[in-house]
């Protein structure tokens, strides 16, 4: 499998990456028995006989927390109904119309969907399903919510954009809407890869996700072959304004209580990875611990991989995806680099589903990056991890490009060192300002190495600087920042000197 767009000839080549990261699917969910069984039928849930609570989101965060990544988690909100509105949208749960949730109602959800907005840096909010399945008028429970896989048809259009609207009206339950500054999730897993993929129709599934403001999806094609989805392994492809790619499961089931992937990361192909609430969960809490390092250990095996590097976040996830598919990446001589992006499909820019591009290299002790600029310009982030530079590179337009850098045992002297989950997309310095433009997930700390500045200004509602502080002996100007959308916040930020 080739894990670099070219050979590494030199400890100190620049290689061009495979994105990695983890899509964990049912969180929501209040109880996790099976209830197929039951009469009617119920959600099969996460297959697991507990209760989740608070802590089983924490862990998941420590992870996030201790590898840098904004992990993408898929929600199912139907046991989250604090007011029973999904009785209006029958087809969404067991029950129909006389859905009453009643029973589950208690006040650590609203502690739990807190929690999940607070922590908006480590922990997606993406969207999984309203009810999971499908319930018919007949009362039999098909699956799945998004798609009719036992028909091998499409549900009708209206019935999903009322799965939709379900899914929006308990978000409002919780704060999460417009009014108050909140957008619709930017990810997207289908329930049991139930992807109705029609990018060539009037109707497809992409179509109601992206007018909703879903940018991403991914699933496992293999489940869907009628629908002639794209046939490579780590394939994907643009339907109706959503990016969709290739997913598979290596081996950890969805109802495997603390099991990670077995499938050697060499022999993955695709670069995100299936993987269900339960698994990242010991059977007790005494036991979590030592689950919780075994995830943060496999990232950081990824992470020393020449080939793979951790994605921070799902948009950089799908960028490099298509650069790596679309983009050429060719170090003519050590520090001079030509990329070719000119085959971008439009529809990446039309959709704005792209950002940076990543480059890493391989450092030796005490090495660091010491110059780097692309097209003349400076390159907006910096970031140095498990014996590795990383090379944030802006937007990429459709033409050719020249990335220059140097290597020594000296820093940069202007640059964002990126150890957070925020997006970065340019850095400026004119004579009496730097302009950083970016986006934040959450709150966190940038670390720009510059002078002191004597003035700090955000020029973007919804992105808000809480407090900033200088390091005379680094030079480092540590900036804390705060989105207001619980996907995330893009704006332009001013150090004026």
């Amino acid at each position: 499998m080739n894990l670099a767009r070219f050979p590494i000839n030199s400890s100190n080549k620049i290689i061009f990456p495979r994105a990695f990261a983890f899509a964990v699917d049912d969180l929501g969910w209040n109880e996790g028995g099976n209830l197929t069984k039951h009469s009617p039928p119920g959600p099969v849930r996460a297959a697991v006989k507990r209760s989740f609570d608070l802590n089983d989101y924490k862990h998941i965060l420590t992870v996030g927390k201790a590898v840098g990544v904004r992990v993408q988690c898929l929600f199912i909100l139907s046991e989250m109904d604090r007011e029973n509105i999904l009785a209006k949208y029958p087809t969404t749960t067991f029950q129909r119309d006389k859905w009453n949730n009643s029973r589950l109602i208690n006040d650590e959800q609203l502690a739990i969907m807190k929690y999940v907005t607070a922590e908006a840096a480590n922990m997606e909010f993406g969207f999984h399903g309203t009810g999971h399945e499908h319930w018919a008028e007949d009362g039999i429970q098909r699956r799945a919510e998004w798609y009719n896989l036992a028909d091998k048809k499409p549900w009708p259009e209206e019935t999903l954009r009322n799965h939709i609207q379900g899914f929006k009206e308990i978000m409002a339950q919780y704060g999460l809407t417009p009014e108050n500054g909140h957008s619709f999730p930017e990810s997207f897993v289908p329930c049991a890869y139930g992807y109705y993929w029609n990018p060539k129709g009037d109707y497809s599934l992409g179509k109601l996700l992206s007018e909703v403001g879903v940018k991403y999806a991914n699933t496992d094609f293999g489940q869907i072959p009628e629908l002639s989805p794209p046939q490579e392994v780590n394939g994907g492809g643009f339907d109706h304004g959503t990016h969709v790619i290739n997913r598979l499961n290596y081996g950890n089931h969805y109802y495997n209580l603390c099991t990670l992937p077995v499938v050697p990361l060499e022999m993955q192909g695709t670069d995100i990875v299936e993987t269900h609430w339960p698994n990242w969960l010991a059977q007790d809490d005494f036991l979590q611990e030592e689950v919780t390092k075994d995830w943060i250990n496999y990232y950081r095996k990824v992470q020393r991989i020449p080939g793979r590097y951790i994605a921070k976040n799902t948009e950089q996830l799908h960028s490099q995806w298509l650069y790596n598919k679309y983009a050429v990446v060719d170090e003519i001589q050590t520090g001079f680099v030509e990329i070719d992006n000119r085959q971008m499909p439009a529809e990446a820019y039309r959709n704005d589903l792209l950002g940076n591009m990543v480059l890493k290299i391989k450092l030796n002790t005490d090495q660091h990056i010491s110059t780097a600029g692309i097209n003349g310009n400076l390159i907006p982030a910096y970031f140095e991890s498990e014996g590795f530079a990383f090379l944030y590179l802006p937007q990429l337009a459709q033409q050719k490009y020249i990335l220059q850098y140097t290597i020594s045992s000296i820093e940069m002297p202007l640059h964002i060192f990126n150890d957070g989950t925020y997006n970065v997309y340019s850095l400026s310095k004119e004579v009496n300002t730097i302009c950083i433009e970016l986006k934040m997930y959450g709150t966190q700390s940038v670390k720009i190495k510059c002078g002191n500045p004597k003035a700090v200004i955000s020029l973007t509602n919804g992105l808000m600087i809480n407090s900033f502080k200088y390091n005379e002996t680094d030079a480092v100007f540590m900036l804390d920042i705060s989105a207001a959308d619980i996907q995330g916040t893009r704006g332009k930020i001013e150090l004026k000197y």
